[in-house]
């Protein structure tokens, strides 16, 4: 059987996807022990270790056919307005900042140990900005592998959201993998949304320009808790982006009488755009269990790439 190594995100739709392409996931690691023991939930077989990338002895990990790893975005995404320091800088490791993006260096420290056949990478887009990407990308070259970068878009692939990232998938050489993006429909909002409407409105909310510009009666409407946001009908639109860092997402309702109705979305519709099942388990309180959700894979990318190193695995073993 296939196997895998997860060095997972969030609540990990990484595995998730994995799992539902034919691997067995031996082992998974995170830092955080409340999303070690959310996975540990749903992957009661799977090895778990609370550990930190950076200070990881490999030769502790069993080797697998493939390895996916998730390493720390913080320090790359665009929000907060993150520097980017020159190279020479960076490789000093003097800062919070630094120390972080550092942590992408551990698949190159566990590549070498395992030579894993197939390694994917997923992290946002800016990931390619960083100073010491390129030198990155040569340490895996010089580990034999081939190096296949994508950015890629969940609502391509099933998921009810639009969310862009930036994956990466390195093949030992000799492995042919085909990439060729799948067709498939779109998936709008009202899959994954429930029909309650939730409270009459009452008062002003930051919102209620968009709820005012509703033309739609009776039908249910995402808003958005950002500036500039537009309603849009729940059967015309994906959600944009789940994220980590508190509940952006709403819903809205204007009836027949014209009165305004409205709620947040609850974590079960976030994790429903992420491709989790009703039946995936999560611990914590509710903020540690968003924050798990918003930093998870989707798990309908992570399946299709497994699929495509399912395949190609088969095919360079035949």
């Amino acid at each position: 059987m296939l196997t895998a190594t997860d060095l997972f995100s969030g609540a990990g739709g990484s595995s998730e996807g994995l799992r539902q392409a034919g691997f067995r996931i031996e082992i998974a690691a995170n830092h955080n022990q409340t999303a070690v023991a959310t996975h540990q939930l749903n992957h009661p077989d799977t090895e778990h270790r609370c550990a930190d990338l950076s200070e990881t002895d490999w030769r502790t990990f069993p080797s697998t056919h493939v390895a996916w790893v998730s390493p720390s975005c913080v320090w790359h995404a665009r929000s907060g307005g993150r520097a980017r320091p020159p190279a020479e800088v960076e490789r000093l490791r003097a800062d919070a900042g630094a120390i972080d993006r550092a942590t992408a260096f551990a698949i190159i420290e566990s590549a070498e140990v395992h030579r894993y056949p197939v390694i994917f990478v997923e992290n946002v887009p800016e990931f390619q900005g960083w100073t010491l990407y390129g030198w990155w990308c040569e340490g895996l070259r010089a580990l034999g592998y081939d190096l296949h970068p994508m950015v890629l878009d969940a609502a391509d692939f099933g998921h009810a959201q639009r969310r862009i990232r930036w994956f990466l998938a390195a093949t030992q050489r000799g492995i042919q993998m085909d990439l060729t993006p799948p067709v498939a429909p779109p998936v709008y909002a009202n899959a994954i949304v429930e029909a309650d409407p939730g409270k009459r409105v009452t008062r002003p909310l930051y919102v209620s320009p968009q709820i005012e510009a509703i033309r739609d009666r009776g039908v249910q409407h995402l808003v958005t808790y950002r500036r500039n946001a537009r309603p849009h009908r729940v059967d015309r639109r994906q959600l944009a982006a789940i994220t980590a860092g508190g509940n952006h997402h709403g819903v809205a309702l204007v009836d027949g009488r014209g009165h305004h109705w409205h709620r947040m979305l609850s974590n079960r519709e976030c994790a429903r755009a992420q491709g989790f099942a009703d039946t995936y388990e999560f611990v914590g309180k509710a903020a540690d269990v968003k924050r798990q959700i918003g930093n998870a894979v989707p798990v309908g990318v992570a399946r299709w790439l497994g699929e495509r190193a399912a395949e190609a695995l088969g095919k360079a073993a035949a």
